[in-house]
């Protein structure tokens, strides 16, 4: 689990690699992910300290390409030290968007969570992906950006890229 916390520590932005739905042999390689904006809570009268989700999307796909070009800009923005920007765009229709700029002491971090899996549910109507996207911005100190990267890395490795390293299953 990748988790960024803002500077306060009082909201965080969660996002867990549930599963690989594509090995990138026939379809572009993708991950299933949980995505999540949480907020500290923090109850005197039972003593409960916990991280209480405001908005969670249990599943969203994200391209390994897209995932990996994030990474890379994150890491390259972290290493030059200089202020610089780097996103998670989905190129899938993904109902999760990240944009951490700014740096190198504080970032911006806006997380846009696409409402659409959720209301298609409740309401029973679809919509275009994109037309109804909560934002989340906030900032983060450096440290916590580094820490998210380092998480975000661990995550992805867990689930290999290469199709020669991923069991094509049972035959159908």
């Amino acid at each position: 689990m990748a988790v960024l916390l803002n500077q306060a520590s009082n909201l965080r932005f969660r996002l867990e690699v549930t599963r690989r739905i594509s090995d990138g042999v026939q379809t572009p390689a993708a991950l299933e992910v949980e995505v999540a904006v949480e907020r500290y809570r923090h109850r005197p009268t039972t003593g409960e300290h916990a991280f209480v989700s405001l908005l969670r999307i249990p599943r969203a796909t994200i391209l390994d390409l897209d995932l990996i070009q994030f990474l890379e800009s994150l890491e390259a923005m972290l290493e030059s030290r200089e202020p610089g920007r780097a996103a998670l765009e989905g190129s899938s229709g993904a109902a999760v968007g990240l944009r951490i700029s700014g740096g190198p002491d504080a970032y911006q971090v806006e997380a846009g969570l696409d409402l659409r899996p959720l209301l298609e549910t409740v309401g029973g109507q679809s919509s275009e992906a994109g037309s109804d996207v909560a934002l989340f911005r906030f900032f983060a100190n450096g440290r916590a950006v580094v820490a998210f990267c380092a998480a975000l890395l661990e995550e992805f490795a867990k689930f290999p890229t290469d199709p020669s390293r991923v069991s094509p299953g049972e035959a159908g």
